[in-house]
C-alpha cells in the first residue's frame, strides 16, 4: 500500500523545511558576510546589498509553495516523490545560474555562497516529505 501525505502533512513538512532552511541559511549568510564574501557593494536588487531578510523569506516561501505542489503531485499520480523530487532538482539545478547572471559585479565567492544556498532550500524540503512518507507510512503499516 503507498501512503500519501494530506494537505496538513505536505504543509508541515513544508514549513519544518522552510525554517530549517532559513536557519541554516541565515547562519551560512551571517559567516560568509562576517569574512567579507557576502558584501554590502554588490546589490542582488537595485540599490540594496543582500540583508538577512530575504534570506529567510527565500528559504521559508519557496518551501510552503514546494510543499504544496508536492502535495499535488501526490495527490493525482502514483509516483508523487519521485516526480516532485525530480522537479525540484531540475529547478535547483537551473537556479544555480542566477546567481551568476543576473547580480551585476558579482564576485565568484559571493556567487557560489548563493548557490550553496540555493542547493539548502530544495534537498531541506526532500528531506522533510521523505521523513514525512516515512513516519506516515509506519504509522499505517502498525495499524494494518
Amino acid at each position: 500500500m503507498i501512503s500519501k501525505l494530506d494537505i496538513k502533512q505536505s504543509l508541515v513538512a513544508g514549513l519544518l523545511a522552510g525554517i530549517t532552511s532559513a536557519v541554516i541559511n541565515a547562519i551560512l549568510f551571517f559567516i560568509f558576510h562576517g569574512a567579507g564574501v557576502i558584501t554590502d557593494t554588490i546589490y542582488p536588487q537595485p540599490d540594496k546589498p543582500m540583508t538577512i531578510a530575504p534570506v529567510i523569506m527565500a528559504s521559508i516561501v519557496p518551501s510552503i509553495i514546494g510543499s504544496l505542489v508536492f502535495f499535488l503531485f501526490e495527490k493525482f499520480t502514483n509516483n508523487g516523490y519521485k516526480i516532485f523530487s525530480i522537479v525540484a532538482i531540475v529547478l535547483m539545478v537551473l537556479s544555480l545560474f542566477s546567481p551568476f547572471t543576473v547580480i551585476p559585479g558579482v564576485t565568484m565567492g559571493y556567487s557560489l555562497v548563493l548557490c550553496v544556498m540555493h542547493i539548502v532550500v530544495p534537498l531541506t524540503l526532500l528531506y522533510f516529505i521523505r521523513r514525512a512518507k516515512q513516519t506516515k507510512g509506519m504509522k499505517t503499516s502498525t495499524t494494518l
